[in-house]
């Protein structure tokens, strides 16, 4: 597996468009032929996102709408959606005011690769393999923790969906954006018996961190490291005392550039601060 460097995110690819300043579109022709989502899988996309009238959603190649129309719909979602495609656009305003939801859900003719999706907790796709992958650093790039994606039958190339799901044959990818918790950090340990302060070095590929801490002279091995959306969970462990191998099972979560959490089996508790990325 390639690894992942949140701090070496490659930019944009070369084929992105440059949007017209007069008139603020794009202006080549669509890199994918409109295809309809079935609606069985438009259901499923929205079901594995948990979307709700408290999400922002962005359909990227959006096509006739459905999806953005679907959530605004059936969950009173503000949704945007992003096609290259003029007739795609005008197809899919006219479908939303059918469906008496104009005022949720909007429809921009602009080019995926420039839109800006920091407001944006889920995205819905239907491209093709190589744009997903090429869309992917973008995504790293501007979406949160726990911001969701979800495509229909195409992957992320080596970044693995944290689920999958067949519907009448097709499948639905599933991804919860981690984190980035890649660095060197500062962490000690209060409550749970001789509070203890070590250095951390973390990696991190996607959704999953190893690495190494530092403490009293020895080296300890990070293991079985999870990242899921800003909670993360990790295993400290000591081959090297004289008590035989030591392990300790840590979680806890990013919040303002800290983690912070409980150790298990302990009144323990722990707190970590970045050093360096």
């Amino acid at each position: 597996m390639a690894r992942l460097t949140f701090s070496s995110l490659t930019s944009l690819p070369a084929f992105a468009l440059v949007a017209s300043s007069a008139v603020g579109q794009a202006t080549r022709t669509p890199d994918v032929h409109f295809v309809p989502t079935p609606m069985d899988v438009v259901d499923t996309m929205l079901a594995v996102a948990r979307v709700s009238k408290n999400d922002r959603l962005f359909d990227l190649g959006s096509g006739d709408g459905r999806i953005v129309i679907t959530a605004a719909k059936r969950f009173g979602t503000r949704g945007i959606g992003i096609d290259i495609d003029p007739q795609r656009i005008t197809e899919s305003r006219r479908n939303a005011d059918t469906a008496g939801v104009s005022q949720l859900a909007e429809f921009r003719q602009a080019d995926l690769f420039q839109t800006d999706l920091r407001n944006a907790t889920v995205i819905t796709l239907y491209l093709l393999p190589r744009l997903n992958v090429q869309l992917r650093p973008k995504l790293f790039e501007e979406l949160r923790p726990g911001s969701r994606i979800v495509s229909h039958a195409f992957d992320m190339g080596d970044w693995p969906a944290d689920s999958t799901i067949n519907v009448g044959g097709r499948t639905v990818y599933y991804w919860l954006m981690p984190a980035n918790v890649a660095g060197t950090w500062s962490l000690s340990t209060t409550g749970g018996g001789p509070n203890r302060s070590y250095e951390v070095q973390l990696q991190q590929t996607y959704q999953r961190m190893s690495g190494t801490a530092t403490a009293g002279g020895r080296t300890m091995q990070v293991e079985a490291g999870r990242i899921i959306g800003d909670s993360v969970t990790f295993m400290l462990v000591d081959s090297g005392g004289s008590g035989g191998q030591q392990r300790m099972q840590f979680a806890g979560r990013l919040a303002n550039g800290t983690l912070s959490g409980t150790v298990a089996g302990t009144p323990g508790k722990w707190r970590a601060t970045r050093r360096s990325r």
